[in-house]
């Protein structure tokens, strides 16, 4: 009966998972970098956002390769797999934390501890899609555990076999032993690939690896442990990820992404961090109790591990315990990040993997009148988790402390309905070969109007000059750089989407755009371009020719130190570009 009890819950969680996931599918403003990068590759501009300049402007290497192809071909829309990849990266991880159960704590007790866990938390399935890596992420951690965490290298030699023996049901089963480590060592590579702080997860990995390896070699001999076929192409796995890094090298020029340096450029910001992390906190108490479990169990391991004698070592805490606290940790360190609870989210799977065993063995080892505490904590944390307390309810905008919940902010409903809108633009864009800066809430209007220049000014995401300019403002992450518009004018940037944060409009400099939003600025007038942009119905914008024209006569009824900061201001704005060198000349001459 508790079987079936357990089958039905386990079954109707995940629907509910999947289907929760599914209905609040969104679309965060970072997504379309990625997009954009996907695009220009299947385009033949290479990965670059902008043809030309290569700047690793997105941290999601993998996750960017897997949307290449959908921009190859029109039959399945990008944004649609974008879902779909983060909605089976949610399924997956429910699966393999059942697989987890089922492997390592086998007990009778009716609730899935950590799979409740993981599909009531509300942002993991807010974040299963987002167009971000972060399910992805997490489902790779946990794979990787899972395939890394029971095996013996003591029959660890399938190699040499006869490929005909592998496909009896017994060979079959040995086979699966056997390579587990090389499914564990290739996920944790791969992790690597989808985000830099895979590094993380993949040298403790490696530690892991080697600690068992030294393990196994004191009661097998050294030689029958590492002079093996095997051993060889297991370290050539590991080894891999060092075959990626030196084609960014050689591709980008920098071993680290451009991003590194727009959001933090390593540098401490503890006090946003801790805000960051309380504010998780705050919203889910449910996961108090389980930091509280996670670390008890924690040093409880560490006291048999290194003070009580031991036949064996179980070395899983690198991975379960050692790995998460390092990664929270040095998110911690360096403020968190702009959206709400997204670098905490990929380690809670391996987190609950490893309170829900170490309960189950409490339980197990408790006398019968005991247990009543291991089975109040496996009841009551995942209903705490559920009954979340939301922060963001009743604000106007879910923004508390510049941490957002975005997923509030970009509602699919209005992300679908300005792709409407702005779609018929596209043609217009690309013709008149527009040069535009937009702030990160813009993205969207560079995927889907495509122009030939886009540089992002709040952080420089996708320009390393910018990139590496200090923050005006620390506490929202990844934003705050000063907008520099005389960079911006070197680049030839004619049009700023955007007006905030800007000195005051001049009387011809505004852009207007109809109800669609806030006038955009324009920084460099070029009559082609203008000409080519207002087309577009809901478009208007001073003609600057004739501004210039009807202008003249007040120009000479200047003060001469007030008609030389005019032209000057003229130059800057449209006589530079050299094409209108008859009434620049005029404008000179009346100096």
């Amino acid at each position: 009966m508790k079987r079936i009890v357990y089958f039905a819950f386990t079954l109707l969680l995940i629907l509910f998972g999947v289907i929760s996931a599914y209905r609040m599918r969104w679309m965060a403003d970072d997504a379309f970098i990625s997009l954009r990068y996907a695009k220009n590759f299947a385009d033949g501009k290479g990965l670059v956002f902008n043809e030309g300049e290569f700047v690793e402007g997105y941290t999601n290497f993998l996750w960017t390769a897997l949307l290449i192809p959908f921009h190859l071909f029109d039959r399945i829309d990008p944004v649609d797999a974008n879902y779909f990849f983060g909605i089976l990266s949610f399924l997956g991880t429910c699966i393999y934390l059942i697989l987890f159960r089922k492997k390592f704590a086998k007990t009778e007790f009716p609730v899935p501890f950590a799979l409740s866990c993981f599909v009531l938390l509300h942002h993991n399935r807010v974040f299963a899609t987002g167009g971000l890596e972060t399910s992805l992420h997490g489902f790779i951690f946990l794979t990787a555990s899972y395939h890394l965490i029971d095996f013996k290298a003591a029959d660890f030699d399938p190699v040499k076999r006869k490929f005909s023996d592998w496909f009896s049901t017994d060979r079959s089963a040995n086979f699966r032993e056997h390579y587990k480590p090389f499914a564990g060592v290739f996920l944790s590579s791969l992790s690597c690939l989808n985000r830099p702080d895979g590094i993380l997860f993949h040298i403790l990995a490696g530690i892991y690896l080697t600690l068992k390896f030294f393990q196994e070699a004191k009661s097998c001999g050294a030689r029958s442990t590492f002079f093996k076929t095997s051993f060889g192409i297991l370290c050539a796995i590991y080894l891999s990820p060092a075959l990626f890094y030196i084609w960014k090298l050689e591709y980008y020029g920098n071993l680290l992404p451009n991003t590194f340096y727009a959001k933090s450029g390593g540098s401490s910001n503890l006090f946003q961090g801790l805000i960051y992390l309380f504010s998780f906190l705050k919203m889910y108490y449910g996961m108090i109790p389980i930091v509280g479990c996670f670390f008890f169990f924690f040093f409880q391991t560490i006291r048999k591990q290194f003070f009580e004698a031991q036949q064996e070592k179980d070395f899983r805490w690198i991975l379960f315990v050692l790995f998460p606290i390092f990664y929270a940790g040095y998110y911690t360190w360096i403020g968190g990040d702009f959206m709400f609870s997204r670098f905490y989210l990929p380690i809670l799977p391996v987190v609950f993997v490893w309170v829900e065993q170490e309960i189950l063995s409490l339980r197990k080892k408790s006398v019968p009148k005991r247990t009543w505490v291991a089975d109040a904590l496996l009841y009551s944390i995942p209903i705490l988790i559920l009954l979340r307390w939301d922060i963001y309810k009743g604000l106007p905008f879910p923004i508390v402390s510049g941490i957002a919940d975005e997923n509030q902010i970009y509602k699919r409903e209005s992300v679908e309905g300005i792709r409407k809108r702005i779609l018929p633009w596209k043609e217009h864009f690309e013709k008149s070969k527009v040069r535009v800066a937009f702030q990160g809430s813009e993205c969207i209007l560079i995927y889907y109007l495509n122009p030939i220049l886009a540089i992002e000014t709040e952080a420089g995401l996708t320009d390393p000059v910018i990139a590496r300019m200090e923050f005006k403002n620390r506490e929202r992450i990844g934003h705050g750089k000063p907008t520099q518009l005389q960079y911006l004018r070197e680049r030839n940037v004619h049009l700023l989407l955007y007006s905030s944060g800007l000195p005051g409009p001049k009387e011809y400099d505004e852009f207007l755009t109809g109800d669609f939003s806030t006038p955009w600025r324009i920084l460099t007038y070029s009559p082609s371009v203008m000409k080519e942009l207002l087309k577009i119905s809901a478009f208007r914008a001073v003609d600057f020719e004739s501004y210039l024209d009807a202008y003249k006569y007040k120009y000479k009824k200047l003060d001469p130190t007030f008609r030389k900061e005019k032209f000057l201001e003229f130059e800057s704005y449209y006589f530079r570009n050299g094409e209108d060198e008859i009434r620049r000349e005029w404008y000179r001459k009346n100096l």
